[in-house]
């Protein structure tokens, strides 16, 4: 619907800890979303393309019977082009577009992670249902 330009994802935490099996399944997957206005002067003119938000997803994942946990945090700056209303006024298909390759990131250091720590990958697939999209201002 929006064209965006996406700044680099930063991976502003990720850990990896082993469990005891049966430790209960844990999905915590949030997606938040917020307005952000660049403080130096000379990136104002950017702002006239579309609003600035912050895209953040903190995580707590704890995968059924695979005996370890990943959490943290990973952010993304995206500058949603011609757009310039509230997170919270974005339609739900365009949050789970913005939100994606973030969750893809998660994905990603899991399965490279979990491929050093246990000598075999795993991959963790989530889905719109596991993205459950928020806002903050």
């Amino acid at each position: 619907m929006y064209g965006n330009k996406r700044y680099p994802i930063a991976v502003e935490s990720f850990h990896y800890d082993l469990v005891k099996q049966g430790t209960p399944v844990k999905n915590d997957l949030q997606v938040a979303m917020r307005q952000i206005e660049w403080s130096d002067p000379a990136k104002q003119d950017e702002l006239k393309k579309g609003n600035l938000f912050q895209m953040m997803i903190p995580f707590d994942v704890v995968p059924d019977d695979a005996g370890f946990e990943i959490s943290g945090k990973i952010t993304q700056i995206v500058q949603v082009l011609d757009y310039f209303g509230e997170a919270n006024e974005l339609p739900q298909a365009e949050l789970g577009k913005l939100s994606r390759p973030l969750v893809e990131t998660i994905e990603t250091l899991t399965y490279q992670v979990t491929a050093v720590a246990l000598d075999q990958g795993v991959n963790l697939q989530f889905g719109a249902s596991d993205e459950q999209p928020g806002q903050t201002k």
